[in-house]
């Protein structure tokens, strides 16, 4: 294509670039020239680059005129003179006739260049590269580096583009190539990768040979619109009794557990997955720069409890490149994806978000990115709203399938108002909060059910724990409003101490050791015998005891209680008559072992005054 003809397509005004200010006649010539040539009004919009070679003349965005007239006239000069014959030179003096004659005829034509597709190196180190040339790359396009090594083009400039390396560094030099490819960062999904542990691109790395999958899913996709979606209304079950009575997730639902380092986060999480055995849900792990030990206790438990057979494990360690730390999470959330568009159920849990965070903040910082609140980069919120928003329950007609976010996030002191904190709490549905003085004083798990809220609520949870779970919220409110008053000596009544009783006891039945998740049949026997006062003259300390002891009397002596429960999903009259009748049986046998009495009133208070004190 002839210069005239790009000019009559080119973007005007048309951009002129110099590493230095040009002269004002100059330019002007220039858009005389080139308005004659294309025989039309042709301005330039000057710019300055210290960076570049020479002068530029953008046409478009992928396409420059380099306007160095001495190299394409050199160029030209020595192409003729080749082609003069030998003998056509002669002596001294014809030599200098036809070179003046060549450098009189010859007019330096200007080439267009194509600028879209290769580019070259200006800098790399500590896991990015700035790369010149690639006029026409997109956001989270991959792009090849020289050596093999492929990377994303994270920051989009207007001089160059900065890329987060997926791949070893020191197979890249400076002014090496760079080429695109087109394609975005896709990871292989499917059946074949459950039981395995891969890395952020969808790699094996726990030595079990490669994955065999022909899906491939982009990492980054847009979440499912309103009309692709149903109201969240079907459990999932977590087998802690705490969350699955007071603070229910459901299937399709974003759920944040938050809280210090070293208080049962990771545990709660596992022991989801661990729940999840005899259910249809298929678990996505991901461990964002966690330790390799601290995946590989994961990995054990997972073992040790069958878990692992229905388990993906998405890992990247503290010393892989900050871009793996980066992808992980969406990574995960695509093999996620891939189970909730075919009508199946899989529940991902991203440990943790506060590190994925800090990963984002330091490719920022080394990309050069304005820095906003807590020297995070101002999109920080973006990043996360728009992995947690693909967790979705989609409407039968589309499958019916869904996918169950359950985010973590750690916090400092317990302030729970920090930046990344209040982010993420305000995308999500409800938050699980664990409390350190809690934790401290043996209460496992740790979880503040006051702090605690989940915003889906009962339409998450069976009939009968629906029936059974509004009462416990009562009773432990009114525990801990009362229980200010007992601290400061005020004289009670026989109602209030009868409040404090069942309260303390409901609080007490919460406590739950790790890794021994509780079937949801199960829970509700428990908490029907708490909120219908029939503990209420149990011993404090014996409450474990009676949970284990009267759980192993339904499974042997009455099985119909639990299986009608897990059958109805409800309560029934018939059941509650039974489970009634089973209670009281089983009561008073236990209060008779052990040389165990029911404790007075007056007794109840002395107890509960010592424990607060």
């Amino acid at each position: 294509m002839k210069l005239k003809e790009m000019l009559a397509t080119a973007h005007l005004p048309l951009i002129l670039e110099s590493p230095s200010p040009l002269d004002k006649d100059f330019i002007k010539e220039l858009e005389e020239r080139f308005s004659a040539l294309a025989e039309k009004k042709i301005e330039f919009e000057t710019r300055i680059n210290p960076k570049a070679e020479g002068q530029y003349l953008y046409l478009s965005p992928e396409k420059k005129i380099n306007l160095s007239i001495s190299r394409h006239w050199v160029i030209q000069f020595k192409e003729k003179l080749s082609e003069l014959r030998e003998e056509e030179l002669g002596g001294i003096e014809d030599v200098r006739t036809n070179i003046k004659r060549i450098i009189e005829e010859s007019e330096p034509a200007l080439s267009v260049e194509d600028i879209g597709e290769t580019g070259s190196v200006l800098q790399v180190g500590d896991g990015i590269a700035r790369v010149s040339g690639l006029g026409r790359v997109g956001a989270n396009e991959i792009v090849r580096f020289s050596g093999g090594v492929f990377g994303l083009a994270f920051s989009l400039e207007r001089e160059e583009v900065g890329c987060i390396l997926l791949g070893p560094e020191e197979a890249i030099e400076e002014g090496s190539p760079v080429t695109r490819t087109g394609r975005l960062l896709q990871v292989p999904v499917g059946e074949a990768m459950v039981g395995r542990i891969v890395n952020a691109l969808g790699q094996p790395i726990d030595g079990k040979g490669a994955i065999t999958s022909g899906v491939l899913l982009p990492i980054e996709k847009k979440a499912p619109g309103v009309v692709s979606r149903q109201p969240v209304k079907e459990p999932l079950h977590t087998g802690i009794k705490s969350i699955d009575a007071l603070i229910p997730i459901g299937r399709g639902q974003r759920e944040l557990i938050i809280g210090d380092r070293k208080i049962g986060k990771t545990a709660l999480a596992v022991d989801t997955i661990i729940n999840q055995k005899n259910s249809d849900i298929i678990c996505i792990y991901a461990a964002i720069g966690q330790k390799a030990s601290s995946v590989g206790r994961v990995v054990k438990v997972l073992q040790e409890r069958g878990a692992i057979d229905y388990t993906i494990l998405v890992a990247a360690f503290p010393n892989e490149q900050t871009a793996f730390r980066y992808l992980v999470p969406y990574a995960a959330c695509a093999i996620g994806e891939y189970f909730m568009e075919k009508g199946q159920h899989a529940l991902v849990i991203y440990d943790d978000l506060s590190k994925h965070a800090v990963a984002y903040r330091e490719m920022s910082a080394l990309l050069k990115r304005p820095i906003g609140r807590e020297a995070y980069p101002g999109d920080i919120f973006y990043i996360h709203s728009r992995l947690l928003e693909r967790a979705a329950k989609l409407r039968d007609d589309l499958g019916g399938g869904s996918l169950t976010a359950i985010p973590i996030v750690e916090t400092m002191g317990g302030d729970v108002a920090a930046y990344i904190p209040t982010n993420i709490i305000s995308i999500t549905d409800g938050q699980i909060y664990l409390e350190s003085d809690l934790f401290n004083a043996g209460f496992r798990p740790a979880i503040n059910v006051g702090l605690s809220v989940s915003r889906v609520g009962g339409a998450a949870q069976i009939p009968a724990m629906k029936k059974i779970a509004g009462p416990l919220r009562i009773n432990l409110a009114q525990y801990h409003e009362m229980a200010t008053f007992v601290k400061f000596g005020a004289e009670l009544d026989a109602a209030t101490r009868a409040q404090l009783a069942r309260g303390q006891r409901g609080r007490e039945l919460l406590k739950q050791p790790q890794y021994q998740p509780m079937p949801v049949e199960e829970q509700v026997v428990l908490i029907y015998a708490v909120v219908e006062g029939y503990l209420d003259d149990v011993p404090v300390d014996r409450i474990s005891e009676f949970e284990t002891a009267f759980l192993d009397f339904l499974r042997e002596s009455r099985p119909e209680i639990l299986e009608g429960i897990e059958k109805e999903k409800d309560l029934t009259p018939e059941d509650e008559d039974r489970l009634k009748a089973a209670i009281s049986e089983f009561k008073q046998t236990f209060l008779q072992s052990g040389e165990a009495e029911a404790l007075s009133p007056e007794e109840s208070e002395e107890e509960y005054v010592a424990e607060t004190d």
